[in-house]
């Protein structure tokens, strides 16, 4: 397959305008970013020289600004910010599961869950079973997964510079074990 670019032969800049193949590489990559795939899929030769077409592609000055405005698009849409981000981060740090619970010590349905609860949640998962043999009593456990609380804290800590490794204080000098910088050789004073 042919790529009709109408600019075939002088360089491309920024403001050139995409072929039809080139919009539907950009579309493609921004799947999952994986831009031999997304090479491949609009009909570029697949086999050993996919990565070099799709590096070439990626190259290109036009093809780059699609992708960024395409990017930056996305994350207006989603409102993706920042704040956003760290936001839910906290929502996983913070949580607890006794918000789980009413008053009695029933687990609420989970619609009746705060969003922000519901957010700390990964997984729900409800079993059926007959806990004591031979009452024929059919009950429900309830097993609930968190999203990694851990990790999330780590995350957090590291935005916040609470990390021994992130942090950037001042560098102490302590008289005792700094040589001058005209001292020849390795000693110690």
């Amino acid at each position: 397959m042919t790529d009709p670019t109408p600019h075939r032969g002088t360089p491309n800049t920024p403001d050139t305008p995409l072929s039809a193949r080139e919009r539907a590489f950009v579309a493609e990559y921004l799947i999952d970013f994986d831009a031999p795939r997304a090479a491949q899929a609009v009909g570029y030769a697949d086999g050993p020289g996919i990565r070099v077409t799709a590096c070439r592609l990626l190259g290109e000055p036009h093809i780059q600004k699609a992708v960024q405005r395409a990017t930056a698009d996305r994350v207006t849409r989603l409102a993706g910010t920042a704040d956003n981000t760290v936001r839910e981060i906290a929502r996983i740090c913070f949580s607890d599961i006794g918000d789980l619970f009413d008053d009695f010590s029933n687990l609420k349905s989970v619609k009746d869950l705060p969003r922000e609860v519901r957010a700390c949640i990964a997984s729900i998962k409800v079993v059926k079973k007959n806990l004591t043999v031979g009452d024929n009593a059919v009950e429900y456990v309830h097993e609930i997964k968190f999203w990694n609380k851990p990790q999330a804290l780590e995350l957090l800590a590291r935005h916040l510079g609470l990390l021994e490794k992130d942090q950037q204080g001042p560098v102490v000098d302590v008289p005792a074990f700094t040589l001058p910088p005209e001292t020849p050789g390795v000693r110690v004073h």
